[in-house]
């Protein structure tokens, strides 16, 4: 089903207007096993570090500082006593996804120890934060790239997060998140990831109105990653953020968006 893209699978990763699929679709995100098979239903942990950022996209309501295990709030700056001992982190998972906003209050050091501490207790796919993290740290903390790369991967992340990768096209990224990392800047880390073992993660974000050829040009971006297997639907979510009077994507434009990806 996906041969043609270079990709094995689709994750459809947010939850949709009809409020029976609303969990499943947020938190065991779903897709084809293959041509001939059904779906595989993938059980996830998300874990989010801080819902504060200061790069304010438009389209994002990051904009309190508290930290997220399994949807509940952890005061903040405890993350990382917090990793060793929430009771969520003893479950079987498929993949546990630690995913965040950008503040200055912690150093590089202190989410590399929170990521090692999830990695050890437990065994499930690691996918730790994002090329938005990696290139703020790199720009605070003056360190090279691949060192903070090598860095999550000794911490035991097995891929890097798909977070930058909205919609991979600059002109787009200028008016809605003007501070955040150029597509090129997005692709650059993400192929560093690859070489020092990372897998690759990119996601595509469906707003009211997106248009195939938008849709292509950042297929053709994302082509360049060699580890990328999964790409993750992300329907705009506007409520609470600047784009609120857009709304959200209907549901056909989700499915036409998922079309044109498979057929490409």
């Amino acid at each position: 089903m996906f041969e043609n893209s270079g990709l094995d699978s689709i994750i459809w990763h947010e939850p949709m207007k009809v409020n029976v699929m609303t969990d499943l679709l947020q938190y065991q995100p779903i897709w084809p096993n293959s041509p001939e098979g059904g779906w595989h239903v993938v059980h996830v942990l998300k874990i989010t570090t801080t819902r504060s950022c200061w790069m304010r996209c438009r389209f994002c309501d990051f904009s309190h500082f508290v930290p997220m295990i399994d949807g509940h709030p952890v005061p903040p700056l405890t993350l990382l006593q917090t990793s060793r001992t929430h009771p969520a982190l003893s479950q079987a998972y498929d993949l546990i996804k630690v995913r965040g906003g950008l503040s200055f209050f912690e150093p590089w050091s202190y989410f590399r120890s929170a990521i090692r501490d999830i990695h050890e207790r437990n065994p499930a796919s690691l996918q730790a934060l994002s090329a938005v993290e990696v290139l703020h740290f790199h720009r605070v903390e003056q360190k090279p790239l691949q060192e903070l790369l090598e860095e999550l991967r000794w911490a035991g992340a097995s891929s890097l997060g798909p977070g930058g990768s909205e919609l991979l096209i600059d002109p787009w990224r200028q008016e809605m998140s003007s501070l955040r990392l150029t597509s090129q800047e997005w692709l650059g880390i993400h192929q560093i990831a690859e070489r020092v073992g990372l897998k690759a993660g990119a996601s595509l974000m469906v707003f009211p109105g997106i248009t195939e050829r938008q849709i292509l040009d950042h297929i053709q971006m994302i082509r360049n990653l060699k580890s990328l297997s999964v790409i993750e639907i992300k329907p705009l979510r506007a409520l609470g953020t600047d784009l609120e009077i857009l709304g959200s994507p209907h549901l056909f434009e989700v499915l036409a968006t998922i079309q044109v990806i498979r057929k490409n």
